[in-house]
């Protein structure tokens, strides 16, 4: 073999593992921002900086998790070679991450009640009755308008300690396939 082919046969294999290991990148990374998304969760802040307190002291389940909905939300949308999207598809995500004003309507809601009726069916639950439908006219309720300022509780989105977190996983990638 001469020293050409050899150069030429080395940069071919150096080309290869750069190409095998830029396949991998954009799910890893989008994998360790999904990551770090869930650990802001955990420590309800943003990379540190913890996020405002709920005005209802009363209320101890932890912020931003009621069904648990929006913390499984984030997750790569789209992956290709030197791309990767990570979001999320629940509706009020971007309202939590970036903080908004939500502004509601007045309206008004009109309801009918069950009531309890009285006869044979009555024995069979202890004497309560069996439920009719629209025994009662409707009533109505109305709301006022209202506007409400949501603070900022950031979980998802770029932050300097995440990007030096991201260039230490590329930095070990490559490290680990050109050992």
């Amino acid at each position: 073999m001469s020293n050409q082919q050899n150069i030429e046969q080395f940069f071919a294999q150096f080309q290869a593992k750069v190409n095998s290991v830029q396949q991998r990148l954009p799910d890893i990374i989008g994998t360790e921002v999904v990551n770090s998304s869930l650990d802001n969760f955990r420590s309800e802040s943003f990379f540190g900086n913890k996020w405002p307190v709920r005005k209802d002291k009363k209320n101890t389940r932890k912020l931003l998790v009621k069904t648990g909905a929006l913390q499984r939300s984030p997750r790569i949308v789209s992956s290709m070679i030197g791309h990767v999207v990570v979001g999320s598809d629940i509706p009020y995500a971007s309202v939590h991450n970036n903080g908004d004003m939500i502004n509601r309507a007045a309206r008004s809601e009109t309801f009918i009640r069950n009531r309890y009726k009285t006869g044979k069916k009555g024995k069979m639950f202890g004497g309560m009755g069996a439920f009719s439908k629209g025994t009662t006219a409707g009533q109505g309720q109305s709301y006022k308008a209202y506007s409400y300022s949501m603070p900022i509780r950031k979980f998802l989105g770029s932050h300097p300690k995440l990007k030096s977190h991201l260039e230490a996983v590329i930095k070990q990638e490559f490290t680990n396939e050109f050992k």
